[in-house]
């Protein structure tokens, strides 16, 4: 590093008044890799850290965000609560409200006005920034902006922050700030997609994104690239591709020593075909208690029960009825365990249908028998 880089990178890791009031101890990071600003940085740890139960990505169908170390002291993603079902009509009564609705809407409205006030001051950053010529701190104010309107789930403005992003990372050549900018706007557009699922427009510039993150990424970029473009490829029924990308990606997972980045990409290959089982059933289902064993080792129960899952939709696609019934009964009781609503109904759904099949199964066989037997008596 030169002496202008090393100046720049000091002045760009000050700590904010809030850090300085810190014990030292709390804030004694000395980076790895000084040398890295806006990074794609620390994914190694970030994936160390998903070995927790409680921080494991459970939604491996959904995109993947490259995740900023705290140091960076950006905002942080959340979304906000959405009714599960649809707002009664005015003439019915509402006397009788949920309190903890009424609880969640308010907490909802503060945080809405938080974000609103933020927005206005990191726009004035921002341009202050600009002014000043404090480009490095302008583009940091930039992927803020990103991230808050991302919060709000304004994604249209949201990308067109993170392209701001993008191009003040590729005025000073940052190329780890510009790879985090295209996850940014490639999980952006893959959203507005997903809420469009026939505008093949927004399905393309996802694939864009995704593929300009996968050529100037590292090694855990290029995870987290591959995994994007699966999951796109798969909800545009290209089943060889997204199998393509998701082995890339466990290539990658096995090189970084990463057993949750591997229980994501061969649950995400279990999951090819929107569980519409397709191809070698023998692979399917090596790849599906490969994900049972990794959610296993992980705790993550969540993922056990749609390791199962996938184990029922095997033995269902080939007749084997008794052992789908088996494995969807499983994934019912871990689903019952964790009190996942969603994961309950659909494995009670797919228990009926199988469960229902083998005694269908079962009655023929006993019909065939009686016949057989009438016959023999003849």
């Amino acid at each position: 590093m030169t002496a202008l880089q090393v100046q720049s990178w000091r002045s760009s890791m000050q700590p904010t008044d809030r850090a300085r009031s810190l014990p030292l101890k709390s804030r004694s990071y000395n980076p790895k890799f000084p040398s890295r600003t806006l990074a794609e940085d620390n994914m190694e740890g970030h994936f160390s850290s998903r070995n927790k139960a409680e921080l494991f990505p459970h939604e491996i169908t959904k995109p993947q965000r490259i995740e900023l170390p705290v140091y960076f002291n950006t905002p942080r993603r959340f979304s906000f609560s959405r009714p599960k079902s649809p707002p009664k009509p005015a003439n019915v009564n509402n006397s009788f409200k949920n309190p903890n609705q009424s609880f969640q809407n308010n907490l909802d409205l503060e945080k809405k006005t938080t974000v609103m006030k933020r927005l206005k001051d990191y726009n004035m950053l921002a341009f202050a920034c600009k002014r000043a010529g404090k480009t490095r701190d302008e583009g940091r104010a930039y992927y803020s902006i990103g991230v808050l309107y991302d919060n709000l789930g304004q994604l249209k403005k949201a990308i067109s922050a993170y392209t701001q992003f993008l191009n003040v990372c590729q005025s000073i050549g940052d190329v780890h700030g510009e790879a985090l900018a295209n996850n940014c706007i490639g999980v952006d557009y893959t959203k507005m997609a997903e809420a469009e699922p026939n505008n093949n427009e927004l399905w393309q510039e996802a694939i864009n994104y995704h593929m300009k993150h996968k050529e100037i990424a590292d090694v855990p970029g290029k995870f987290l690239a591959h995994i994007n473009l699966g999951l796109i490829y798969n909800k545009l029924g290209d089943n060889e591709r997204a199998a393509i990308n998701h082995q890339f990606a466990l290539r990658y997972a096995i090189q970084m020593s990463s057993v949750a980045g591997q229980s994501v990409a061969i649950g995400n290959l279990g999951q090819i075909g929107n569980n519409k089982i397709v191809g070698d059933n023998e692979k399917l289902k090596m790849f599906a208690e490969r994900y049972l064993a990794l959610s296993h080792e992980l705790k993550n129960r969540k993922g056990e029960s749609g390791a199962y899952q996938q184990l029922g939709n095997i033995s269902f696609s080939i007749g084997d009825y008794d052992s789908s019934t088996k494995n969807y009964y499983r994934a019912m009781k871990i689903a019952e365990e964790i009190g996942d609503k969603e994961l309950i109904d659909v494995a009670k759904c797919n228990f009926g249908a199988a469960n229902g099949n083998l005694k269908m199964e079962e009655h023929m066989k006993n019909i065939l028998q009686k016949v057989s037997q009438a016959k023999a008596k003849i």
